[in-house]
Formats: C-alpha cells, structure tokens, sequence
C-alpha cells in the first residue's frame, strides 16, 4: 500500500510538473514570437528611413537638373523630411538596442541640418545663383545625408544583434526546462521502480492480488474449504496482473542518451545513423533535416527515404505555405495533423546563436504528433542537432530544384 501512495505521489507531482514545463515552454514561445514580429517591424521601418533618406538627396539634386520645374520637387522633398521625422518617431518606442537613444537624437538633428542646408538651397535658386545651391546640395547636404544613412546601418546592427541575443536566452531557457522535465521523469521513474520491486521482495503475494482463489483469501478461518471453495480453487482462471500504471509515451533515457551522442558526432556519417535513433525514439517513419542557405530551405539528410527521394525534396523558399518553411519562419513548433489517408508532422525549429538555421521534420506514425511529449522531446533533439550542423557549409543555391509531383511535403 505504501508502494502505491508513493508512486501515486510521484506521479501526481510528475503530472504537476509537466503542466508547468508546458506553461514555460509556451510563454518561452510567445516570447520568442513577439521578437520575432518586432524585429521584422523595426527592420522594415529601419529599412523605410532609408530608402527615404536616399528620396531626399535625390530630390535635392534634382533642384539644379537642367531642364527640372524647381517647385515640384520643393514639394517633393518637404513631404519626405516630414515623412522622415514622423518615421523616427514612429520607431523610437520600438528599439531595444543601448546605442539606439544616442542614434535617434542624431538623426533628428541631422534632419534639422538637412532641412538648412535645404532652406539655403532655395534662397541661393530665388537668386538665380544656380552654381552655389548646387554647391551646398553636393557638399554640405551630401554628406549630412550620407552620415544619416550610416547611422540608420549601424542602427540595423545594433538591433539585429540584441533581438538574435534574446532569442538565444529563450532558447537556453527552453533548454533548462526541457532538462529539468527530463531528469524528473527520469528520476521519478527510477525511483518508482525501485519501491516497486523493494515492495515485491518484502510481500511477495500482493503481486498478483487479483489472482488469489477464495481458499488463499481464507487462509485466516479455521477448517476445510467448503466444496463451492475447492470447484472454485480448481477451475477459476487467474486473474490478470494488476496495472502497473501510466508510463511516458517516449524513452526519455533513450532520448538523453541520444543528444549526448549527438554533441560528440564528429561526421555526416555518424549523423545520419543518429537521425534513424531520433526517428525510432519518436516512432516517426521519416526524418528530415533541413538547413536554411539565403531565403531557401534545403534537404541535407534524411531517414526513412531513399536517397534520391531525399535529393528531390526543395528548395523552399521563406514564405512557401509548408510546415518547414513555417517552423523556419517564426521559430516555433509546427504540427501538421494527420487524417486517415495521411501521415501527421511535427517540424521542430534549430537556432544558432543568432537566428533559426533549419528544421527536423518528422512524419509520424498513429497521430502520435499530437502527442505533448513527443513534441517536446523532437524539441530537445531538434536544439541537439542545431549544434552539431551549424557548422556545416551553407546548401548550394545551384542544386536543381524538385518536381513538384514528385517532391513530398515535409
């Protein structure tokens, strides 16, 4: 009895457990989506400020253009300076980076100089002094607007490099409580087996409780069986053994020791044998990984297909509708719900340490994709491999692209 409330326990703090693993993992995702979405929206803005900047100068030029009606683009350039200062704004709010105040403020007096510069040009044209206005917008108002771009640059860095900081703190975060889960269901399990059979050698009859005949539940009253208890002793079947109780749906241990193998692979060769025991773990039928080279996802190893299927899988482009490209995409999970006819996916992001560099797809067995532990455990293996193949050469960009009747969706 003891043994029973004791494993009980574990199991229900195990349970406990899991439930706040799956609350880190999905506020660690949301996270790192938020980050994400930022990122892209101050990269475009970034992006905006300068191609708005370029506007300006090209304007400015256009004031001494032979041939070129002056007021137009007078009122071309006063639309693009307010753009410009509504854009700085815009993004103030939005950048993380520590050089990012000290950027701003230059670009708004930079703004102001240039709006100068400007009112100088239009008073030397009013004079008819063509030659100096055109002075000023080559030489002053040249390189105040080349000093601008080179501050929004070092702005795109400053913020690249805090965004890809960040989400490689999620992604340790991700795996210390993926370990911590780990060793809990590791350990938990040990020890429930080791009560278990310490239980067994100290009362060895309550194995098979069930299957005691009336006689042994008797075995306290005094005299014979009756004749009922002794028909009964001979032809009643045993009963089953009890239940031993929920197990988890993947070999953790098998798991550990597969991303231990997986830090120490030293060749492709060796990698590709690892996959197969990735797939066998999760009971998936195929193995994919692929690696992201520019805008493109392309196939570099397989299991569970032939090799030439696997030489015809890709490239997929960023914003192709796929599981792949998806996970690659936001850096998230993806998981393709299987039917009847077809198998279901999981695709598991791998990070670098700046950014997502390539996805395991895995197409599984059973509807086992929507299985939590097995999502969390081709999580696991997934940031496994992302290290050992960072190191790889990027997938070349001449590699024949596949049939699209003949190429599987990952």
């Amino acid at each position: 009895m003891r043994a029973l409330v004791t494993g009980r326990n574990l199991l229900a703090l195990l349970l406990a457990g899991t439930l706040a693993a799956a609350y880190f993992f999905w506020n660690i995702e949301r996270q790192s989506h938020q980050l994400i979405t930022t990122e892209d929206i101050v990269a475009s803005r970034l992006e905006h400020m300068s191609d708005l900047i370029a506007g300006i100068g090209t304007a400015q030029q256009s004031y001494v253009a032979p041939g070129q009606l002056d007021e137009p683009w007078f009122e071309r350039m006063s639309a693009l300076v307010q753009q410009l200062s509504d854009e700085v704004t815009a993004v103030g709010p939005m950048l993380r980076s520590p050089d990012a105040p000290g950027a701003l403020m230059g670009l708004v007096e930079s703004t102001d100089a240039v709006m100068a510069t400007d009112r100088r040009t239009r008073q030397n044209l009013s004079l008819g002094q063509d030659l100096m206005a055109a002075d000023v917008i080559f030489s002053d108002g040249r390189n105040i607007l080349d000093a601008m771009i080179a501050r929004v640059h070092d702005l795109q860095r400053a913020e690249r490099a805090y965004y890809g900081a960040e989400l490689a703190g999620l992604s340790r975060e991700r795996w210390l409580v993926l370990g911590l889960l780990s060793l809990g269901w590791v350990g938990a399990i040990g020890v429930i087996g080791a009560v278990g059979r310490g239980f067994t050698l100290r009362h060895p009859s309550t194995v098979a409780r069930g299957a005691l005949s009336p006689v042994e539940g008797q075995a306290g009253r005094e005299g014979p069986p009756s004749g009922d208890e002794r028909a009964a002793t001979r032809s009643g079947p045993a009963a089953a053994p009890a239940d031993p109780g929920p197990y988890p749906s993947v070999d953790l241990s098998a798991a550990a020791a597969l991303c231990t193998d997986v830090s120490r692979v030293t060749d492709t060769a060796g990698l590709a044998g690892l996959l197969g025991r990735a797939a066998s773990i999760l009971d998936a039928s195929g193995a994919i990984v692929w690696m992201s080279a520019g805008d493109q996802l392309f196939a570099v190893l397989g299991h569970g297909y032939p090799p030439e299927v696997v030489g015809r899988f890709g490239p997929l482009g960023r914003a192709a509708d796929n599981a792949a490209a998806a996970a690659w995409r936001t850096g998230r999970l993806t998981v393709v719900t299987g039917t009847d006819t077809t198998s279901g996916g999981v695709v598991a992001p791998m990070f670098g340490p700046e950014r997502c560099i390539g996805v395991l797809a895995l197409e599984m067995r059973s509807r086992r994709e929507q299985d939590p532990v097995i999502q969390a455990v081709a999580g696991m293996i997934a940031a496994q491999l992302a290290a050992a193949v960072s190191a790889w050469p990027a997938a070349s960009h001449q590699q024949a692209p596949a049939d699209p009747a003949e190429a599987r969706s990952a």
